[in-house]
């Protein structure tokens, strides 16, 4: 029917007229439903088969394409007349032979059919019309329908996840039960998808090769580990063979179980073995008579006696003493009644003879139906804790009658910071009783504003496992004022680095507050003095200075040259004791600033100091170095005095031979900087170099060198404030090297 060559019915009908009579009955007689049609697809021909299978009769000359009344694809979906097989082989294109079609009759029955179109041509080869066999194939199909029906329903009924998988990974089916054992809420989750992202990492080149063993053609089986999509690991077991599609290709089909509960438990069992093997306690079983079932090796050491002279003996005869025989059939009836006894002190003796204080743990062990039918053991020497108890009690005893000699408050804490002691000073200063402890005792008398933060930092100290130190008010109920104590405290911690206790003090520190209260106001005043006095000064200096220029110019012809020289001495005396007054405005200053909240740049400090000097360097031909600078939590006019002091000061005190070289560097050290300012200058004797840090502390007189003798003072005290050093390295002619320190 292909119409490839050959004595075909293509070649007959085409040669032949279909009007013969052989022809027309070979026709009419073939149970097959064969029908024509012309070029332009109008139907000239079809057999009784045809009309049969159709359910209907065409009509010659006007039905076009086929002779069905309706055709849909496999899958449901209607296809139009003009593009089923035949329309698709009169227009010239290619019809895939076995392709399969459904057709309804007009009384609403379908039928499944393969088409099997022809092309006919003329003797030129022009397409003259065509001719088509429809096979029927119903009843294949249905038996397919039914027999694919029978293997769905017994995968999706099966608890086991049943799954193809394609060479490459690719999902192609998985059942309803697969399905929930990988948390997919629809096939869609996962088929058509890679089944690698379904594996455990560790696992999935193992599960690779498995795969490609099995559509190679062996049969396997694996155990591994799968991630669900809601993330839950599971341990599958799958047993896998090669399935081969019609096609030729073959895919792995599998039945995989999830055995995560089974391996579990028998983990649990590997785990409860080893525990009972290499366990330090005696873990011993008997039954409801008290008759030993198991020992353990641990039973074995502890009492002497192996587990072949153990089992089979009564716990009474075997370890109890004489004088604690009525311990037994108490126990017995508790674990009779479902009862557990827990951490029961007693003594049991052992096969020498000797008696041991034992903690005993009994629980009742029932079978698969949840009937006791014996008892599991835990012994556990207690003598040398005993021992090590009595020990202890001793030894608090001794630390309290220690603490109670000292003059602070002691106190100690559990490790979840309940305090629970508090020595004899302490009762003293409260007047409270010695019954109570904890937070309800200590925080009623720290003062309402301290409270808060009192308690959150001792907690934040305990969760942290690091030493608490905080300052906070208690009442003193004998001056009826509150006093300042510092509280700290220490963990106490055990071999392996666990908090065992909290060891901690209250000192009292209320004299101490008090004198830096009054040196804050002392130092507060002298601050405001110095801003006062500094701006009060101002105006008379002015003054001074106005006169004395007023008298110069106007006057200058009327004194003499002793006047003259007088009142340039009144002149330059109030220039420098107005700049004295400003560099101590300074220097009173630079703690003020408000707590650095940015860091700052070296570099353009640096910059700004240099800039400041310019008419001194540009006079003396100075050369200012400098190596990179860092970023610091400074503030930028701090770094630029100390800068500008110092460099300053290294143009100053230089040497007449030579111009001045100034170096600056910056190094990083164990949590500071490290500044260097290094010059050739005329140097300073060893003698003096602590000295030169003091406020209004000169070595040379004004006539020498000018300046008020406070910028290294204003250095030392900007260092001060980040708790940082400032020190000077130096020899008298071969220059200075100063150096400070400032924070990371």
């Amino acid at each position: 029917m292909t119409g490839a060559g050959g004595n075909t019915l293509t070649d007959f009908v085409a040669g032949g007229d279909l009007s013969n009579s052989i022809f027309r009955e070979m026709m009419e007689a073939l149970p097959a439903a064969i029908y024509m049609t012309d070029a332009q697809g109008r139907l000239t021909y079809f057999n009784p088969a045809a009309v049969n299978l159709s359910g209907r009769r065409p009509e010659i000359g006007t039905d076009k394409w086929c002779v069905t009344w309706k055709i849909f694809l496999p899958d449901g979906t209607p296809l139009p007349h003009d593009q089923c097989p035949m329309a698709v082989a009169l227009k010239g294109g290619d019809v895939p032979t076995g392709i399969e079609c459904i057709a309804e009759r007009p009384d609403g029955t379908r039928f499944w059919f393969t088409p099997c179109p022809a092309i006919i041509r003329d003797a030129a080869g022009r397409i003259i019309g065509g001719v088509n066999l429809l096979m029927d194939i119903t009843d294949r199909k249905n038996a397919e329908i039914e027999a694919s029906e029978q293997f769905r329903a017994i995968v999706e009924t099966t608890p086991e996840c049943v799954k193809m998988v394609a060479p490459d990974g690719t999902l192609l089916f998985m059942n309803a039960p697969g399905l929930a054992m990988v948390g997919a809420s629809s096939a869609e989750a996962v088929t058509g998808k890679s089944v690698y992202d379904l594996i455990a990492p560790e696992d999935r080149d193992r599960f690779r090769e498995f795969n490609e063993r099995i559509c190679k053609g062996e049969k396997a089986s694996l155990e591994f580990d799968i991630l669900s999509l809601n993330g839950t690991r599971c341990h599958m077991d799958s047993h896998a063979a090669p399935l081969r599609h019609v096609d030729g290709s073959t895919v792995q089909l599998a039945i995989t179980r999830n055995i995560t509960e089974r391996k579990h438990a028998e983990r649990a069992a590997l785990l409860l073995s080893a525990i009972v093997a290499c366990s330090d306690d005696a873990i011993i079983s008997k039954d409801l008579n008290g008759v030993i079932t198991s020992w353990n090796q641990s039973a074995e050491r502890m009492f002497g006696y192996t587990a072949a002279e153990a089992v089979g003996q009564p716990v009474a005869t075997l370890l109890i003493p004489p004088d604690r025989q009525d311990e037994e059939p108490k126990i017995l009836a508790r674990l009779r009644s479902g009862e557990r006894v827990d951490h029961f002190e007693t003594v049991r003796r052992c096969k020498d003879g000797t008696l041991l204080h034992i903690s005993l743990t009994v629980s009742p062990v029932k079978d698969a139906q949840g009937v006791i039918i014996g008892a599991s053991k835990i012994a556990r020497d207690i003598t040398q804790t005993r021992r090590l108890h009595a020990a202890l009690i001793e030894s608090e005893a001794r630390f309290r009658q220690l603490a109670d000699t000292m003059p602070q408050m002691v106190w100690t804490a559990r490790p979840d910071g309940y305090l629970d002691y508090y020595n004899d000073r302490w009762y003293e200063f409260t007047g409270l009783s010695r019954v109570a402890f904890g937070d309800e005792r200590w925080e009623t008398l720290v003062h309402p504003e301290d409270i808060r933060q009192a308690h959150e930092s001792w907690y934040a100290a305990v969760d942290a496992g690091k030493p608490y130190n905080f300052e906070y008010r208690f009442l003193d109920r004998h001056e009826n004022r509150w006093r300042w104590f510092v509280g700290r405290a220490l963990p106490v911690r055990d071999t392996e680095g666990k908090i065992v206790k909290w060891f901690g003090t209250w000192t009292d520190i209320d004299e101490q507050k008090r004198i830096e209260d009054e040196l804050r106001r002392a130092n507060q005043d002298l601050e405001q003095f110095a801003f006062s006095a500094s701006h009060d000064l101002q105006e008379p200096l002015r003054t001074v200075k106005i006169y004395s220029e007023l008298l110069t110019k106007r006057h200058a012809d009327k004194l003499d040259g002793e006047a003259l020289k007088f009142i340039g001495y009144l002149r330059n005396g109030a220039t420098r004791m107005e700049t004295l007054v400003r560099d101590l405005l300074t220097y009173t200053q630079v703690t003020k600033v408000e707590k650095c909240a940015e860091v700052a740049d070296a570099n353009e400090a640096l910059k700004t100091a240099v800039a400041n000097l310019a008419g001194s360097i540009s006079e003396t031909g100075a050369q200012i170095e400098a190596d990179p600078m860092p970023l610091l939590p400074v503030h930028s006019m701090h770094l630029q005095q100390l800068f500008q002091n110092l460099a300053g000061n290294a143009i100053k005190y230089r040497r007449p031979d030579r111009p001045p070289i100034v170096h600056i560097a910056a190094e990083r050290q164990d949590g500071h900087w490290l500044f260097t300012v290094s010059d050739n200058g005329i140097g300073i004797d060893p003698e003096y170099k602590e000295n030169i840090f003091g406020l209004f502390k000169r070595l040379h007189t004004s006539d020498e060198y000018s300046g008020t003798g406070i910028g290294l003072a204003i250095c030392q005290r900007i260092v001060d404030r980040y708790h940082g050093r400032i020190w000077v390295e130096s020899e008298v002619g071969r220059g200075s090297t100063f150096r400070f320190t400032l924070p990371v």
